[in-house]
């Protein structure tokens, strides 16, 4: 018995030993297991505040595609021009009728790659009659060869500037008469009706809803200038020269 007591102690040792080691590892993993879910949920944290900035930096309110992938699209943006087309835009054809011949054609393809004028107002409108004198002079200034105009007149009808139906011959003879008593170059020109009914193209497409709406376009009939009633032609004079040289 007294041979066999120190192999006891020694075994007991041993395994007091070992299960200190035991627990030792047990208490190390786990204090090692929350170090590395810190890590992890920090590393998560990170970028999922990355994918959300990358998100904030490409998406606005309501959007559900990236802005990347929906560019905008300059033609279908909000226009800002009270009446008339915005600075940007383009002329489109349309068809007149010319109050001094009679004839009816498109004056925007007529004047072809030539950067234009067009002035739009009323008949009864004293200031419009001035902007047209005032316009055909800075078409001899610069030269019809290298910038062309011309009016068109039309019927404000609720505060829209309209074809005239009803009352056209009455408008194309006021017309030609004012165009004689200005002594100006430019055609006079009204928006041709379309079957008895509205020019689409001219109210839809320019939606003028004041006289003496002036715009010019140059050679890709792209707006460079739109103002209405302006005080002076200074800007107008201004987009011609960039235009021209």
């Amino acid at each position: 018995m007294h041979r066999t007591r120190p192999v006891t102690i020694m075994k007991r040792r041993y395994s007091l030993l070992i299960a200190s080691l035991l627990l030792s590892s047990a208490t190390a993993a786990c204090d090692a297991t929350p170090a590395k879910t810190d890590a992890t949920q920090a590393k998560a944290a990170a970028d999922a505040k990355h994918k959300d900035g990358d998100r904030d930096a490409n998406h606005k309110d309501g959007d559900t595609k990236p802005a990347a992938d929906t560019p905008a699209d300059p033609a279908v943006d909000a226009r800002v021009a009270a009446s008339g087309l915005d600075v940007g835009m383009r002329f489109k054809a349309f068809d007149i009728i010319n109050c001094d011949t009679g004839d009816e054609y498109c004056q925007v393809c007529k004047y072809g790659p030539s950067p234009k004028i067009m002035a739009i107002g009323t008949i009864d409108d004293p200031a419009f009659r001035k902007d047209l004198q005032d316009l055909d002079a800075i078409v001899a200034k610069f030269g019809s060869d290298k910038v062309k105009a011309f009016a068109v007149i039309a019927i404000d009808k609720d505060g829209v500037l309209v074809t005239p139906t009803g009352d056209k011959d009455a408008l194309i003879a006021q017309a030609k008469a004012l165009r004689t008593e200005l002594d100006i170059d430019m055609p006079v020109v009204i928006p041709a009706p379309k079957d008895s009914g509205p020019n689409g193209v001219f109210e839809d497409h320019y939606q003028v809803s004041k006289s003496r709406t002036i715009m010019f376009a140059d050679g890709q009939n792209k707006v460079q200038y739109s103002e209405i009633a302006p005080e002076d032609y200074a800007a107008l004079d201004a987009a011609i020269k960039a235009t021209v040289g």
